[in-house]
This record gives C-alpha cells, sequence and structure tokens, in this order.
C-alpha cells in the first residue's frame, strides 16, 4: 500500500482531516513516531486495526453518550450532597475543561 492510501486510512479511521489534526487529537498514537516515514503509518494502521478489533474504538455517539451518563451522575450526586444546580454545572465546566489538558480519574474528584 502506498503512503498516501495509508495516511487516508488512518485519517479515516481517526476521524480526522490531516497529520496536523491527528498529532492534537490523537497524541496516544503519534507521540515518539516520525510521520515522515511509511513504516510509520503502517504500524499506525496495523494498531488501529488491533484496536477496533478489541473493541477498544469509540465512535462520537459512544462518547457523547458516556459524556451524558457522566453528567447525569454528577447531577445527582451534587444534589444528594445539597450543591445547588449553578454549583454542579460549575464543576461540570471545570471537568470539561480539564479533561481537555489530562487524563481525570474519578478518585481525583
Amino acid at each position: 500500500m502506498k503512503m498516501q492510501a495509508l495516511k487516508q486510512e488512518v485519517f479515516k479511521l481517526t476521524c480526522v482531516d490531516d497529520t496536523k489534526q491527528l498529532k492534537k487529537e490523537r497524541p496516544d498514537l503519534t507521540k515518539g513516531r516520525d510521520l515522515r516515514y511509511k513504516i510509520q503509518w503502517q504500524e499506525l494502521l496495523e494498531k488501529l486495526i488491533a484496536l477496533r478489533e478489541e473493541g477498544h474504538d469509540l465512535s462520537l455517539n459512544d462518547l457523547e453518550a458516556s459524556e451524558k451518563m457522566l453528567k447525569e451522575s454528577l447531577m445527582k450526586v451534587g444534589q444528594m450532597a445539597g450543591l445547588g444546580k449553578q454549583a454542579i454545572e460549575t464543576d461540570w465546566q471545570r471537568i470539561k475543561l480539564e479533561a481537555q489538558f489530562t487524563d481525570i480519574h474519578i478518585d481525583d474528584l
């Protein structure tokens, strides 16, 4: 398979348009890789296919459903703790902001 075809397949599987977006949105796949070389793209494609077969590939719908479930859980817990809607919403926005920069673990909340 030619390098351009490999890249297009990786882009398709990761739902990105170009290498820059891939690096930004999927550092877990690109960190430590020199994407100037075909072998790196082949390894990326193999890894993506393996992840998909293992069921680790999440669709956008899966992620949105997960986010909705987490927000609903936060609302219930916040209400049980006596927090108002505004305080709960503030916590939710903080969690979403932190998630953009680092992994969040439930124990840390």
